[in-house]
């Protein structure tokens, strides 16, 4: 065996040691995530042991497009779940896909989103909302960010707050969502301003026809009402 070919063998055995123990490394750090997210105040407590893990392992060898897209599926298998612990089980694999999705890419806003999605549903109110204003400081005019940080107040009755992001939302490629023009005026209407309100109930009917009696009958009691010739309609609009 010449020199030559006995480093090259020698290099061969070295590239295939550190491919081993970049696999080994990532199913730790997945299998630590994982365990960490089933209970939110663990992966608190764990944390330095996580960033251990994570200065040991090297992230750009990651895909964050499939990431997401592992992710997207445990996420709609959640979604459609009716058993608490497998949804639970589906979320916190999502979760893991996610947490690293957003690790390879830092930037990733629909990572943050998706975590705050799950930690929403699972009512972390903490760690839901770090993840959505996560998500809207790296994108502030992000669409779909904005929808569901407005999700998390309507969910919660802050009707003003929810209003300021699914505006924000509206106003940056939404503006045809049916669900985004409902939410509008469902909260238009609690909050009293009820002229758009029509306006975002005539959008839905026309986005959403077969629910058509269900507006018909919302649309008539606003107008039944006599709002725009109320006292309160001059008084808001002061």
């Amino acid at each position: 065996m010449t020199a030559n070919s006995s480093i090259e063998a020698f290099s061969s055995q070295i590239r295939a040691m550190t491919i081993y123990k970049q696999i080994n490394l990532y199913l730790a750090l997945l299998t630590f995530i994982f365990t960490s997210f089933c209970n939110a105040p663990a992966y608190s407590l764990q944390k330095g042991s996580l960033e251990y893990l994570e200065n040991r392992f090297d992230y750009s060898q990651l895909n964050p497009v499939e990431l997401n897209r592992e992710g997207d599926i445990y996420f709609e298998q959640a979604l459609a779940s009716e058993e608490k612990p497998s949804r639970e089980k589906l979320f916190n694999y999502a979760m893991a896909k996610y947490f690293l999705t957003s690790k390879a890419d830092s930037k990733n806003v629909y990572s943050y989103v998706q975590m705050g999605r799950i930690y929403d549903d699972m009512n972390l109110n903490r760690y839901a909302k770090e993840s959505f204003y996560r998500a809207t400081n790296l994108d502030y005019r992000d669409p779909f960010a904005n929808f569901h940080f407005g999700e998390y107040y309507f969910k919660r009755r802050d009707y003003n707050r929810a209003l300021v992001y699914y505006l924000r939302s509206y106003e940056n490629g939404f503006e045809n969502n049916f669900e985004l023009n409902f939410r509008l005026a469902v909260i238009y209407e609690k909050l009293g301003d009820l002229i758009n309100a029509k306006k975002f109930y005539n959008a839905s009917y026309e986005m959403n026809p077969e629910k058509a009696a269900e507006y018909q009958q919302k649309l008539q009691q606003i107008d039944g009402l006599n709002y725009d010739k109320s006292e309160y309609y001059y008084i808001i609009r002061e």
